[in-house]
């Protein structure tokens, strides 16, 4: 196979950009011990012309993989997508990982998840009840996280105007309300509907793989309702020992298993191209 290589946008990789580029590095790598040959563009150069060369008319592959996010971008990818070119993950999964229909996907699908809301964001204040959670997340409505104050939480009706108004000043409109979930978090990651899955407490860096079965089903689940075939989230172990499901996205940067998850993440590929 020929594939494509698209990095993310530096502006979506908070402080992961070599993380980022490292995991794609690596399955490209492995794709190309498997006898498959690569190109790599920044995500920023889809759609126009870098070095002299146009990338949407530049000699066809077979395989783009793709941690891209951004609109344009995207749109970019999609007219490959639509003139037959394989693409993981897909524009319409990677989309889906917006937050206001990843939140409904997830419902739709019956997971286990906390009391999560879009709520616009003039309207957040009044929509609030501290009697009925101890706190709250507020992250940003329309992508993950960019900027350190796009994910907050809040335990107070003042620390929730003061978070509110920052969202405001930088002019976002929507917010997730989400409850918060007493427990120990649980990074994980995967390929295909579980060919690949890895699971970490984030506070140790621990690999509990093989305890979290469940986990595994449910992270499997939420890939189904996406579309996505390269993915990760966070969850809680509750002390009942109950998983829920707080965050699930596309491509994350592995860091924690990018050896192994690389191997699984080319296998997959190379086994479902």
């Amino acid at each position: 196979m020929r594939l494509l290589g698209v990095y993310r946008e530096k502006v979506f990789s908070p402080g992961k950009i070599r993380d980022d580029a490292a995991i794609l590095d690596a399955t490209l790598l492995e794709l190309s011990r498997m006898g498959h040959a690569f190109d790599t563009v920044e995500g920023e150069a889809m759609g126009k012309r870098a070095s002299g060369v146009n990338e949407e008319t530049k000699a066809p592959v077979d395989c783009i993989l793709t941690m891209a996010q951004s609109v344009r971008t995207l749109e970019a990818l999609e007219r490959r997508q639509e003139r037959g070119t394989r693409i993981v993950n897909s524009i319409a999964s990677v989309r889906n990982t917006y937050r206001r229909p990843l939140i409904g996907l997830l419902k739709n699908a019956g997971l286990p998840m906390p009391a999560s809301e879009i709520i616009a964001t003039r309207e957040v204040e009044g929509r609030v009840n501290f009697k009925k959670a101890v706190s709250y997340w507020l992250k940003r409505g329309d992508v993950h996280a960019v900027e350190p104050d796009d994910v907050v939480k809040v335990g107070s009706l003042p620390e929730l105007l003061a978070a509110v108004g920052r969202f405001r000043d930088r002019k976002i409109g929507e917010i997730l309300v989400q409850e918060h979930s007493a427990g120990d978090v649980i990074k994980f990651y995967g390929a295909g509907r579980v060919s690949y899955f890895s699971a970490f407490l984030a506070t140790t860096g621990e690999e509990i793989t093989s305890g979290v079965e469940e986990l595994r089903e449910i992270a499997g689940r939420a890939a189904e309702a996406t579309g996505l075939e390269v993915w990760g989230g966070d969850a809680i172990v509750t002390p009942e020992r109950a998983f829920v499901l707080i965050d699930f996205n596309d491509w994350p940067s592995f860091s924690r298993c990018r050896d192994k998850a690389a191997t699984g993440i080319a296998r997959y590929i190379a086994n479902n191209i």
